[in-house]
């Protein structure tokens, strides 16, 4: 054995090891948010103003390129409210693959994983079209239906009630706070009057949180707030921010062949959320950086209120 190579091995591999995490620095310096909102001193919308929610729309073997494109359209449309120029999030939206189909709404929320798993509007168009909803409830309501139940007529209203959706958004710019209306009494009353075609009757009160927007506007930690929450509760018991780590990409869990574009990773910590009656509230504090402690001053704070 040559006692002497070692050094030189060693070099070799701390030379390796630095050059790895120097340009895995440059690559997430690449992918990370350049995009900011008018909000504290910047602010140039009125307080208390209400933004315009868009519906759902097909995505389904559309180009990237015309998926964000429907994006910038969207932030542009309230232009008061963002730093331009906006660019679409590296991180977020690069592993969107083009010409792939989505998970759809009746696919989700009716059919399930297979071939059909790809039809209705994409679920995903409710937070990509919707741009200033940093941060999302997405409800537990899945598979609940009798699909034999389940008519042309259902399919092709677009009122069906799949899932919860948010009534009202509105900014307080100088506050850096806005807050998301769910109004569930009326879904529930919907599934109500539904119940011939329902296989539970039970309601769903669960859901979790999508909060790419948030990452694309530069937001990359979350907490949910258990002093200011109400009625709400988090199977996750950590006291300290979350790295939102969610983006788009192209998975294979629609079990649809070649796969579809839709939202990654699964995230214990904010996935398992409960409403134990209502009215319920989740305060949501937003941070562009990790700040030390859940207690640090948020850069902005996100309400979802649920009547």
């Amino acid at each position: 054995m040559n006692l002497r190579s070692r050094p030189l091995n060693w070099s070799i591999v701390l030379a390796l090891t630095s050059m790895f995490f120097f340009y895995s620095s440059i690559d997430q310096c690449a992918r990370a948010s350049t995009n900011s909102l008018k909000v504290g001193p910047l602010a140039v919308m009125p307080d208390g103003s209400a933004l315009t929610l868009n519906r759902t729309q097909h995505f389904n073997y559309l180009s990237r390129e015309d998926v964000l494109k429907q994006r910038i359209n969207a932030v542009m449309s309230v232009n008061s409210l963002v730093n331009s120029p906006y660019t679409p999030t590296s991180a977020v939206f690069d592993e969107m693959v083009d010409g792939k189909p989505w998970w759809g709404m009746a696919g989700q929320y009716i059919w399930g994983e297979g071939q059909r798993s790809i039809e209705g509007p994409s679920e995903e168009s409710r937070f990509i079209l919707n741009p200033y909803l940093l941060v999302a409830a997405n409800p537990w309501t899945a598979k609940i239906w009798n699909q034999e139940q389940i008519t042309e007529d259902d399919l092709n209203n677009l009122d069906f009630p799949y899932t919860w959706t948010p009534q009202e958004l509105r900014y307080w710019p100088r506050k850096r706070m806005a807050q998301a209306i769910y109004d569930v009494t009326a879904f529930n009353g919907k599934l109500k009057s539904m119940n011939n075609k329902l296989e539970s009757t039970d309601q769903n009160m669960r859901f979790g949180l999508v909060a790419y927007n948030a990452r694309d506007f530069g937001y990359g930690f979350l907490f949910l707030s258990p002093q200011y929450s109400m009625n709400v509760e988090n199977a996750f018991k950590g006291n300290y921010p979350i790295e939102i780590k969610q983006y788009i990409h192209a998975g294979d869990s629609s079990k649809y062949p070649g796969g579809c574009n839709n939202m990654s990773p699964a995230m214990d910590e904010i996935d398992k959320l409960t409403i134990k009656q209502l009215p319920a509230r989740a305060v949501v504090y937003l941070w562009k950086t990790r700040p030390p402690l859940a207690t640090a001053p948020a850069d902005f704070t996100f309400v979802l209120d649920f009547k």
